[in-house]
């Protein structure tokens, strides 16, 4: 029984390649589709040949190597900080404030994202583009943020420009 269903299907698969199929549009303008010429409107589609075998991954006689599928290009990372914005004045008289950055892509697990404050490392790297500053100089500071993988630099962000105001008790 099961041969016989197996041999029904091979027979049938190649004739499944030559049906004709038919197209129209009504008068509401909806597309129809129909293996029988049914409306005087029909016209016929004409479909590709069907490939004489498929692609494997066999090694090929002629070049001796595997066949590739072109590879996807990697997309590109891109980092940049959301909170403050540049040139934004911050008021904090314990000099603490958040820089909230944000990652346009994937970051690798390997790759970890380093906060700089005035052109030095702040903190350690991390996974999460949140940094809680603390008792930081009052004054005209800059913010980058770098994603790092292996050592090496693989995106930054604009260099921001905050002002931070820390209020100060002066005596007469």
């Amino acid at each position: 029984m099961k041969s016989a269903l197996i041999l029904i299907l091979c027979i049938l698969s190649p004739l499944s390649w030559s049906i004709e199929i038919y197209t129209w549009v009504d008068e509401k303008g909806v597309q129809h589709f129909s293996d029988h010429p049914t409306n005087p409107k029909s016209s016929l589609i004409v479909l590709p040949e069907p490939p004489s075998h498929y692609p494997n991954n066999e090694v090929s006689p002629a070049t001796n190597s595997f066949s590739e599928t072109p590879t996807p290009k990697p997309m590109r990372l891109k980092v940049s900080i959301r909170t403050p914005t540049h040139d934004a004045t911050i008021r904090s008289n314990a000099g603490n404030f958040d820089v909230v950055g944000y990652i346009d892509g994937k970051l690798h697990v390997s790759a970890k994202l380093q906060l700089l404050l005035d052109g030095r490392v702040y903190g350690a790297p991390k996974t999460s583009p949140h940094w809680s500053l603390t008792a930081i100089d009052r004054g005209t500071h800059t913010l980058t943020i770098q994603a790092q993988q292996n050592g090496k630099v693989i995106a930054s962000s604009n260099t921001i420009t905050v002002h931070l105001h820390r209020a100060s008790v002066q005596y007469p």
